[in-house]
């Protein structure tokens, strides 16, 4: 039985190995107002570690404040926050953000000021703000003072996002990973696509976000909206891994985002050579690993598309 429609506020957090992350971070998003429920995803790589996450849940429990999943293995970033959306799809909080474990929130008006946000107009499905990295000297998300079309141009290109931190609210192409989704937009279907479910994500935000805007939705950026990211070191979806794997798996998603989202030739060709030459400036050593990325990439889009045509195919015959 689905539970009454009201307007407040639902918090998803995938988290894996962090059980103790979760701990410092999950009181500042419960005291936020408007804050209903928190959905968490807790994965762990050991019972030990499980135990530690029921430990952390159980002091919640009795105020009926937090639904709960535990799972003794890893399921990876991507389906992690599938989960969560279904979680959150059998409650009918009107609002959802999605948040990391190590996100802190300080200001507890900020969850309504979204909400204000989205409640504007109509035409706004995602709100997004800030990402403030703790102990980094630079923002993960390149936060620069851009023109607007620049900084567009350079998410679209290159997967990271540059943003305009000094005029304001502004329509954005795409927003950090901290993002307050209207209730209409999800019970659109809109999910994750779990071919971005690899070891380091990348592209799968802009994938989910693509799929909003299709729908004819706009991005809403709001610099004065803000959490502080902790980057723990351990734990997290991301597993040890060398340089040169990152940067190939970064190759793998973007050129799977270009080919699924691009449908001109010549676009595809020009985004891709952009990504390469990018990420071998960045890392030019690894040049070999973004290459290999590059061709895995594009031939995973292919095969699944191959195998897409094949079940419909098979489906208007049967």
């Amino acid at each position: 039985m689905r539970e009454e429609a009201d307007s407040s506020i639902a918090i998803l957090i995938p988290s894996y190995d962090r059980p103790e992350m979760l701990e410092i971070t999950l009181p500042s998003w419960l005291k936020s107002d408007g804050a209903r429920k928190a959905f968490i995803v807790a994965q762990a790589s050991s019972k030990s570690i499980l135990e530690k996450y029921e430990n952390v849940i159980e002091k919640y429990k009795k105020n009926d404040r937090i639904v709960c999943k535990l799972i003794l293995k890893r399921l990876g970033s991507v389906k992690a926050r599938n989960a969560l959306l279904e979680m959150v799809s059998e409650h009918d909080c009107n609002y959802t953000i999605m948040i990391e474990d190590d996100m802190l929130l300080l200001d507890k008006k900020s969850l309504i000021i979204m909400v204000s946000e989205l409640e504007l107009d109509d035409q706004i499905g995602l709100v997004g703000g800030k990402v403030i990295v703790n102990k980094r000297r630079i923002d993960p998300d390149f936060f620069l003072n851009l023109p607007l079309n620049l900084a567009d141009l350079l998410s679209r290109l290159t997967g990271y996002i540059f943003l305009d931190v000094k005029h304001g609210p502004r329509h954005s192409e795409y927003l950090p990973h901290f993002f307050m989704i209207k209730k209409e937009v999800l019970d659109k279907g809109v999910r994750y696509d779990e071919i971005f479910n690899t070891p380091t994500g990348f592209r799968e935000e802009s994938d989910f976000q693509l799929q909003i805007k299709y729908l004819g939705y706009k991005l809403l950026y709001d610099p004065r909206i803000y959490v502080i990211h902790l980057v723990a070191e351990g734990g997290g979806n991301r597993p040890k891994m060398s340089m040169g794997e990152r940067m190939y798996w970064k190759a793998r998603n973007h050129t799977v985002f270009i080919l699924k989202w691009n449908k001109l030739v010549l676009k595809r060709v020009l985004y891709i050579m952009f990504c390469i030459l990018t990420l071998s400036l960045y890392r030019i050593w690894h040049a070999p690993w973004i290459f290999k990325g590059v061709k895995d990439g594009t031939k995973n889009y292919y095969m699944r598309l191959a195998r897409n045509q094949l079940r419909t195919s098979y489906t208007v015959q049967v």
